[in-house]
């Protein structure tokens, strides 16, 4: 049995802090490979070289994996980049510990080459890490100089692998005060097209959906055990086509489950029937995937939906008390001056919403947007993506951009 030491390495609480989801669940999986596993979260009990130090004098680990869940802020006009921060992590274990430093989690399996050799890390699981960790581990205890670098989740986890509904006590209390909220996983994987979106890079195109019964499991022991009294669903998109997330919330309501919820929503042509089932389950609150405010924008963008879906999804939920909030790129692919000026009609005619706005598109590889970018020459084949570059239209000056939107958001509290 190893030892082996997790630590969240997330800084930003940006909206809202949110609870490290993923080291609970890959800290889980470890446990049940018979190790001993002590998590340690840089947002709650230190970020500094001290804190980070001394728990590893205590817990003496073999092993020490590093979740990292952001590359940067992804907001060009507030562009803070935490790779610098991750060394610095990496630079105060290394000081009292020859243990072998693993990293993980999303911002890793973006950029899993380019983050392992810019940290000095030994060795990165890229993609989902339940089963991956596990293998890795198994390989550096009884042949380690075998090892690979970079470890792969092949083949994916199915919907009922990857639930764990055990959180560490300490971080769910900070994270209830502070974030108001724990979170749950439903599914991963997503089959659309998006073109600045690296979910299916991360996760796989197809959907691997848990089953509704232990979701709601999940719900009950945040509920009881944690004492949670509202609940983020975590999925990229909870609703899909074939309509899995209406049995989640059926289930929910058979078992009378009354907590409180919010989750990410794709506008479509939704039915009366399916939000009154929603809302009945504790839906609260939904931040809208809508991104664009025209049609033009919308399809240069890849996205499956109409902006008369947009309007239609945020009404009608509105009208069934839900609170609605909607984040909007303006700048990116097929934008101009005149999608410009009726993305901005448009976004005025939207009411009983928050909207948050920014410019540019974050250019990640192996997304459509990167694809671009190498045709039109904005970036070249070798270049180095880790530090945050924006693809913006050439036919809206940005200035001008930036000044309109301040224009049309001026004076209201619900235009951020």
């Amino acid at each position: 049995m190893a030892k082996v030491l997790l630590i969240s390495c997330n800084i930003t609480q940006e909206p809202y802090p949110v609870y490290p989801l993923g080291m609970s669940m890959v800290a889980e999986a470890v446990r049940e490979h018979g190790h001993e596993v002590h998590e340690w979260d840089i947002n709650v009990q230190g970020k500094d070289a001290p804190s980070i130090q001394a728990v590893i004098r205590q817990v003496q680990p073999h092993y020490v994996g590093l979740s990292l869940r952001n590359v940067d802020s992804a907001n060009y006009n507030k562009p803070d980049a935490y790779i610098t921060e991750y060394k610095n992590v990496v630079a105060a274990i290394r000081q009292v510990t020859t243990a072998p430093i693993i990293l993980g989690g999303s911002a890793y399996t973006i950029f899993p080459d380019l983050i392992l050799k810019e940290l000095g890390a030994d060795h990165g699981v890229a993609g989902e890490g339940e089963k991956a960790f596990c293998s890795l581990l198994d390989q550096l205890e009884t042949d380690p100089d075998s090892a690979y670098p970079i470890y792969y989740n092949n083949p994916a986890l199915s919907g009922s692998e990857f639930s764990t509904s055990k959180r560490n006590e300490l971080l769910t209390d900070f994270y209830l005060k502070n974030g108001g909220m724990l979170n749950v996983q439903t599914k991963r994987g997503c089959p659309h097209r998006c073109a600045y979106c690296s979910y299916p890079l991360l996760e796989g195109k197809k959907y691997r959906l848990r089953p509704p019964v232990e979701v709601a499991h999940e719900f009950e022991e945040l509920t009881q055990k944690y004492h949670a009294d509202y609940i983020a669903i975590t999925d990229s998109v909870f609703n899909d086509a074939g309509e899995h997330y209406l049995r989640i919330a059926e289930e929910l309501v058979r078992r009378q489950i009354s907590t409180p919820w919010m989750c990410f929503l794709r506008p479509d042509d939704f039915q009366k029937d399916q939000v009154d089932l929603l809302v009945r389950a504790g839906l609260k609150a939904v931040e809208w995937g809508s991104d664009c405010a025209t049609d033009t924008t919308l399809q240069a963008m890849h996205k499956d939906f109409t902006w008369n879906q947009v309007v239609h999804s945020n009404n009608l939920f509105a009208q069934h008390g839900v609170s609605n909030a909607h984040f909007i790129i303006f700048g990116g692919p097929g934008e101009t001056e005149a999608t410009l000026d009726q993305g901005l009609i448009n976004l005025q005619s939207l009411t009983h919403c928050v909207i948050f706005a920014g410019i540019g598109v974050r250019i990640f590889p192996g997304t459509a947007v990167h694809r671009w970018a190498l045709e039109e020459g904005k970036i070249t084949p070798d270049q180095n993506l880790l530090p945050p570059i924006y693809y913006f239209s050439d036919k809206v000056d940005r200035a001008v951009m930036h000044d309109k939107i301040l224009a049309s958001f001026a004076r209201r509290m619900d235009r951020i």
